[in-house]
Protein backbone atom coordinates (compact mmCIF):
# COMPACT_ATOMS: atom_id res chain seq x y z
CA UNK A 1 0.00 0.00 0.00
CA UNK A 2 1.59 3.36 -1.01
CA UNK A 3 2.40 5.73 1.75
CA UNK A 4 0.56 9.02 1.98
CA UNK A 5 1.56 12.63 2.14
CA UNK A 6 1.61 12.66 5.94
CA UNK A 7 4.31 9.99 6.00
CA UNK A 8 6.55 11.96 3.68
CA UNK A 9 6.08 15.07 5.83
CA UNK A 10 7.01 13.08 8.91
CA UNK A 11 10.17 11.75 7.27
CA UNK A 12 11.17 15.26 6.18
CA UNK A 13 10.66 16.57 9.72
CA UNK A 14 12.83 13.79 11.13
CA UNK A 15 15.54 14.56 8.62
CA UNK A 16 15.52 18.25 9.48
CA UNK A 17 15.70 17.43 13.19
CA UNK A 18 18.63 15.09 12.60
CA UNK A 19 20.49 17.78 10.62
CA UNK A 20 19.86 20.31 13.37
CA UNK A 21 21.15 17.91 16.02
CA UNK A 22 24.24 17.14 13.92
CA UNK A 23 25.06 20.86 13.71
CA UNK A 24 24.88 21.20 17.49
CA UNK A 25 27.08 18.25 18.44
CA UNK A 26 29.39 18.35 15.43
CA UNK A 27 33.10 18.97 16.18
CA UNK A 28 32.99 21.75 13.58
CA UNK A 29 31.58 24.02 16.26
CA UNK A 30 34.96 23.85 17.98
CA UNK A 31 37.30 26.48 16.47
CA UNK A 32 40.22 24.03 16.77
CA UNK A 33 38.62 21.59 14.30
CA UNK A 34 38.53 21.87 10.51
CA UNK A 35 36.19 24.55 9.29
CA UNK A 36 37.08 25.07 5.63
CA UNK A 37 38.09 21.64 4.32
CA UNK A 38 41.36 20.73 2.71
CA UNK A 39 43.64 22.51 0.33
CA UNK A 40 44.08 21.49 -3.28
CA UNK A 41 47.72 22.46 -3.81
CA UNK A 42 50.82 20.30 -4.14
CA UNK A 43 53.63 19.95 -1.62
CA UNK A 44 56.87 18.05 -1.86
CA UNK A 45 57.54 14.89 0.08
CA UNK A 46 58.91 15.78 3.50
CA UNK A 47 62.57 14.98 3.97
CA UNK A 48 64.01 13.84 7.27
CA UNK A 49 66.14 16.36 9.14
CA UNK A 50 68.44 15.95 12.11
CA UNK A 51 66.73 16.16 15.49
CA UNK A 52 67.72 19.00 17.77
CA UNK A 53 69.03 18.10 21.20
CA UNK A 54 67.48 21.24 22.67
CA UNK A 55 63.85 20.85 21.60
CA UNK A 56 63.60 17.29 20.30
CA UNK A 57 62.24 18.52 16.97
CA UNK A 58 63.75 18.43 13.52
CA UNK A 59 65.92 21.46 12.92
CA UNK A 60 67.89 22.80 10.00
CA UNK A 61 70.11 25.86 9.62
CA UNK A 62 71.17 26.99 6.16
CA UNK A 63 73.77 29.75 5.85
CA UNK A 64 74.56 31.00 2.34
CA UNK A 65 78.05 31.79 1.15
CA UNK A 66 79.22 35.29 1.90
CA UNK A 67 78.36 37.62 -0.97
CA UNK A 68 80.18 40.97 -1.00
CA UNK A 69 77.84 43.92 -1.43
CA UNK A 70 74.75 42.01 -0.28
CA UNK A 71 73.24 42.15 3.16
CA UNK A 72 72.77 38.89 4.99
CA UNK A 73 69.13 38.32 6.07
CA UNK A 74 68.25 35.38 8.31
CA UNK A 75 64.75 33.89 8.12
CA UNK A 76 63.60 32.27 11.37
CA UNK A 77 60.43 30.21 11.59
CA UNK A 78 58.79 26.81 11.67
CA UNK A 79 57.69 24.38 8.93
CA UNK A 80 56.61 27.10 6.50
CA UNK A 81 60.33 27.68 5.81
CA UNK A 82 61.00 24.01 5.05
CA UNK A 83 60.67 24.50 1.30
CA UNK A 84 63.22 27.33 1.42
CA UNK A 85 65.65 25.27 3.49
CA UNK A 86 65.37 22.27 1.12
CA UNK A 87 65.70 24.42 -1.98
CA UNK A 88 62.26 23.50 -3.34
CA UNK A 89 61.42 27.21 -3.55
CA UNK A 90 64.42 29.53 -3.75
CA UNK A 91 64.60 33.03 -2.36
CA UNK A 92 65.81 35.72 -4.81
CA UNK A 93 69.56 36.32 -4.66
CA UNK A 94 69.89 39.52 -6.62
CA UNK A 95 69.28 41.93 -3.73
CA UNK A 96 69.97 40.06 -0.48
CA UNK A 97 71.62 36.91 0.75
CA UNK A 98 69.01 34.87 2.65
CA UNK A 99 69.72 32.27 5.31
CA UNK A 100 67.09 29.95 6.81
CA UNK A 101 66.64 28.52 10.30
CA UNK A 102 63.61 26.25 10.38
CA UNK A 103 62.16 24.15 13.19
CA UNK A 104 59.03 22.34 11.93
CA UNK A 105 56.28 22.02 14.52
CA UNK A 106 57.98 24.41 16.91
CA UNK A 107 55.99 26.89 18.96
CA UNK A 108 57.30 30.25 20.14
CA UNK A 109 59.09 28.84 23.21
CA UNK A 110 60.81 26.11 21.20
CA UNK A 111 61.87 28.55 18.51
CA UNK A 112 63.26 30.79 21.24
CA UNK A 113 65.32 27.86 22.56
CA UNK A 114 66.78 27.20 19.14
CA UNK A 115 67.66 30.88 18.72
CA UNK A 116 69.45 30.97 22.07
CA UNK A 117 71.60 27.96 21.12
CA UNK A 118 72.20 28.94 17.48
CA UNK A 119 75.81 29.31 16.36
CA UNK A 120 76.27 31.36 13.19
CA UNK A 121 79.54 31.86 11.32
CA UNK A 122 78.75 35.58 10.95
CA UNK A 123 76.27 38.03 12.34
CA UNK A 124 73.27 38.73 10.10
CA UNK A 125 72.47 42.24 9.01
CA UNK A 126 68.77 41.64 9.52
CA UNK A 127 66.59 38.93 11.08
CA UNK A 128 63.11 38.21 9.75
CA UNK A 129 60.97 36.44 12.35
CA UNK A 130 57.96 34.59 10.99
CA UNK A 131 55.18 34.73 13.59
CA UNK A 132 54.61 31.21 14.98
CA UNK A 133 51.33 29.85 13.62
CA UNK A 134 51.79 26.68 15.72
CA UNK A 135 50.72 28.73 18.75
CA UNK A 136 47.21 28.74 17.30
CA UNK A 137 46.88 25.26 18.81
CA UNK A 138 49.77 25.20 21.31
CA UNK A 139 48.52 28.19 23.34
CA UNK A 140 45.34 28.32 25.36
CA UNK A 141 44.41 31.84 24.31
CA UNK A 142 45.91 34.78 22.40
CA UNK A 143 47.23 36.35 25.61
CA UNK A 144 49.38 33.31 26.43
CA UNK A 145 50.57 33.19 22.83
CA UNK A 146 51.48 36.88 23.01
CA UNK A 147 53.55 36.33 26.14
CA UNK A 148 55.46 33.50 24.46
CA UNK A 149 55.95 35.58 21.31
CA UNK A 150 57.30 38.44 23.42
CA UNK A 151 59.93 36.17 24.98
CA UNK A 152 60.76 34.87 21.53
CA UNK A 153 61.35 38.33 20.07
CA UNK A 154 63.36 39.41 23.11
CA UNK A 155 65.68 36.43 22.67
CA UNK A 156 66.17 37.22 18.97
CA UNK A 157 67.07 40.82 19.77
CA UNK A 158 69.50 39.67 22.46
CA UNK A 159 71.13 37.03 20.28
CA UNK A 160 71.93 39.50 17.49
CA UNK A 161 71.88 42.98 19.01
CA UNK A 162 73.40 44.67 15.95
CA UNK A 163 70.92 43.19 13.47
CA UNK A 164 67.69 44.85 12.38
CA UNK A 165 64.93 42.59 13.70
CA UNK A 166 61.45 42.66 12.20
CA UNK A 167 58.49 40.27 12.23
CA UNK A 168 56.18 39.02 9.50
CA UNK A 169 52.58 37.99 10.06
CA UNK A 170 51.67 34.37 10.74
CA UNK A 171 50.59 32.20 7.82
CA UNK A 172 46.84 31.46 8.00
CA UNK A 173 45.41 27.98 8.28
CA UNK A 174 42.33 26.33 6.87
CA UNK A 175 41.80 24.42 10.12
CA UNK A 176 41.18 27.38 12.43
CA UNK A 177 38.40 29.94 12.31
CA UNK A 178 39.40 33.18 10.67
CA UNK A 179 38.25 35.24 13.67
CA UNK A 180 40.45 33.21 16.02
CA UNK A 181 43.46 33.76 13.77
CA UNK A 182 42.74 37.49 13.68
CA UNK A 183 42.79 37.63 17.49
CA UNK A 184 46.23 35.98 17.55
CA UNK A 185 47.44 38.25 14.77
CA UNK A 186 46.43 41.39 16.64
CA UNK A 187 48.04 40.11 19.85
CA UNK A 188 51.33 39.39 18.06
CA UNK A 189 51.29 42.86 16.51
CA UNK A 190 50.63 44.49 19.90
CA UNK A 191 53.52 42.61 21.54
CA UNK A 192 55.91 43.47 18.71
CA UNK A 193 54.96 47.14 18.91
CA UNK A 194 55.58 47.14 22.66
CA UNK A 195 59.09 45.77 22.08
CA UNK A 196 59.79 48.25 19.29
CA UNK A 197 59.88 45.56 16.56
CA UNK A 198 58.26 46.33 13.23
CA UNK A 199 55.42 43.92 12.35
CA UNK A 200 54.35 43.42 8.73
CA UNK A 201 50.95 41.98 7.83
CA UNK A 202 50.29 39.78 4.82
CA UNK A 203 46.96 38.19 5.74
CA UNK A 204 45.25 39.77 2.75
CA UNK A 205 47.55 37.78 0.44
CA UNK A 206 46.33 34.41 1.74
CA UNK A 207 42.56 34.25 1.34
CA UNK A 208 40.94 31.17 2.86
CA UNK A 209 38.76 30.80 -0.22
CA UNK A 210 41.84 30.14 -2.37
CA UNK A 211 42.24 26.45 -1.55
CA UNK A 212 45.11 25.99 -4.00
CA UNK A 213 47.39 27.99 -1.69
CA UNK A 214 47.42 25.11 0.83
CA UNK A 215 48.21 21.43 0.54
CA UNK A 216 45.76 18.70 1.51
CA UNK A 217 46.35 18.96 5.26
CA UNK A 218 45.14 22.60 5.32
CA UNK A 219 48.12 23.58 7.49
CA UNK A 220 51.08 24.01 5.16
CA UNK A 221 51.32 26.10 2.03
CA UNK A 222 51.56 24.41 -1.34
CA UNK A 223 54.89 24.50 -3.15
CA UNK A 224 53.36 25.47 -6.47
CA UNK A 225 51.18 28.42 -5.36
CA UNK A 226 51.32 29.14 -1.61
CA UNK A 227 55.05 29.10 -0.86
CA UNK A 228 55.97 31.36 -3.82
CA UNK A 229 53.42 33.82 -2.50
CA UNK A 230 55.06 33.61 0.92
CA UNK A 231 58.42 34.23 -0.75
CA UNK A 232 57.07 37.42 -2.33
CA UNK A 233 55.69 38.56 1.03
CA UNK A 234 59.00 37.95 2.84
CA UNK A 235 60.94 39.75 0.12
CA UNK A 236 58.55 42.72 0.19
CA UNK A 237 58.79 43.00 3.99
CA UNK A 238 62.58 42.75 3.87
CA UNK A 239 62.88 45.41 1.19
CA UNK A 240 60.46 47.75 2.91
CA UNK A 241 62.21 47.38 6.25
CA UNK A 242 65.81 47.69 5.08
CA UNK A 243 65.28 50.38 2.47
CA UNK A 244 62.95 52.62 4.49
CA UNK A 245 64.23 51.99 8.01
CA UNK A 246 65.31 55.15 9.76
CA UNK A 247 68.70 55.09 11.50
CA UNK A 248 68.52 54.45 15.19
CA UNK A 249 69.11 57.54 17.28
CA UNK A 250 70.78 56.87 20.62
CA UNK A 251 68.70 57.78 23.58
CA UNK A 252 69.73 61.13 24.93
CA UNK A 253 69.43 61.55 28.65
CA UNK A 254 68.38 65.08 29.42
CA UNK A 255 70.09 66.73 32.41
CA UNK A 256 68.14 66.89 35.59
CA UNK A 257 66.50 70.31 35.78
CA UNK A 258 67.29 72.44 38.79
CA UNK A 259 64.54 72.76 41.25
CA UNK A 260 63.26 76.27 41.31
CA UNK A 261 61.80 77.85 44.36
CA UNK A 262 58.25 79.01 43.84
CA UNK A 263 57.89 82.77 43.62
CA UNK A 264 56.41 84.40 46.67
CA UNK A 265 53.53 86.70 45.91
CA UNK A 266 52.95 89.35 48.57
CA UNK A 267 49.58 91.02 48.37
CA UNK A 268 49.68 94.55 49.74
CA UNK A 269 46.50 96.55 50.06
CA UNK A 270 46.13 100.13 48.90
CA UNK A 271 47.91 102.50 51.22
CA UNK A 272 45.91 105.66 51.60
CA UNK A 273 47.50 108.89 52.60
CA UNK A 274 46.31 110.30 55.92
CA UNK A 275 43.55 112.82 55.55
CA UNK A 276 44.83 116.36 56.23
CA UNK A 277 43.08 118.45 58.84
CA UNK A 278 40.42 120.95 57.64
CA UNK A 279 42.80 123.84 58.17
CA UNK A 280 45.04 122.49 55.38
CA UNK A 281 42.31 121.96 52.79
CA UNK A 282 42.73 123.72 49.47
CA UNK A 283 39.89 125.46 47.72
CA UNK A 284 39.80 124.71 44.00
CA UNK A 285 37.43 126.63 41.74
CA UNK A 286 36.29 125.29 38.35
CA UNK A 287 38.87 125.98 35.64
CA UNK A 288 41.53 127.04 38.12
CA UNK A 289 44.48 125.26 39.65
CA UNK A 290 45.08 125.04 43.31
CA UNK A 291 47.67 127.47 44.60
CA UNK A 292 48.38 125.61 47.80
CA UNK A 293 46.97 128.40 50.01
CA UNK A 294 45.33 127.18 53.21
CA UNK A 295 41.54 127.34 53.32
CA UNK A 296 40.04 129.76 55.80
CA UNK A 297 36.72 128.65 57.22
CA UNK A 298 34.09 131.25 57.86
CA UNK A 299 31.17 131.06 60.24
CA UNK A 300 28.05 130.14 58.29
CA UNK A 301 24.56 130.90 59.65
CA UNK A 302 21.37 129.94 57.84
CA UNK A 303 18.30 131.77 59.15
CA UNK A 304 15.50 129.44 59.98
CA UNK A 305 12.02 130.02 58.73
CA UNK A 306 9.71 129.88 61.77
CA UNK A 307 6.82 127.45 61.41
CA UNK A 308 3.98 127.60 63.84
CA UNK A 309 2.40 124.36 65.03
CA UNK A 310 -0.50 123.84 67.34
CA UNK A 311 0.16 122.31 70.73
CA UNK A 312 -1.73 119.14 69.67
CA UNK A 313 0.45 118.67 66.60
CA UNK A 314 3.63 119.20 68.59
CA UNK A 315 2.50 116.64 71.15
CA UNK A 316 1.68 114.12 68.35
CA UNK A 317 5.07 114.69 66.69
CA UNK A 318 6.88 114.18 69.97
CA UNK A 319 5.49 110.70 70.39
CA UNK A 320 7.23 108.99 67.38
CA UNK A 321 10.27 111.28 67.29
CA UNK A 322 11.21 112.61 70.74
CA UNK A 323 12.76 116.09 70.81
CA UNK A 324 16.19 116.60 72.42
CA UNK A 325 14.94 119.77 74.22
CA UNK A 326 12.95 119.76 77.36
CA UNK A 327 10.38 122.39 76.34
CA UNK A 328 9.14 123.94 73.11
CA UNK A 329 7.90 127.54 72.95
CA UNK A 330 4.87 128.15 70.78
CA UNK A 331 4.81 131.89 71.23
CA UNK A 332 1.88 132.02 73.59
CA UNK A 333 2.92 129.40 76.05
CA UNK A 334 5.58 126.87 76.72
CA UNK A 335 4.83 123.16 76.31
CA UNK A 336 6.81 120.93 78.58
CA UNK A 337 7.76 117.71 76.74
Amino acid sequence: MPRGKSYRRSQAARKREAERHREVVSPKSDPRHPVAGRGTGWRHRVRAWPTSVHTGRQHKLVIPAEAPGKRFVLLVGASHLRSFADGIVAMPKDLYSFGVMSTPGGCADQLRTEVEHAVLPRTPDAVCVLAPSNNLTASINPERAGEAFGRYLASVCSAWPTAQVFAVDLVPRLTVLEDIQEFFRQEFHRVAARLGVKYYHHGDRFLLADRWLWCRDGLHLSDDMGTPLLMESLLAATTQHLETATPEVPCQVSPTPRRRRPARVVVVGEVRAPRPPPSEWTRVAPGRKANGAPLVLRECFIPLNPVWFSPGVLAAMETPVPSPVDAVSTGSKVINL
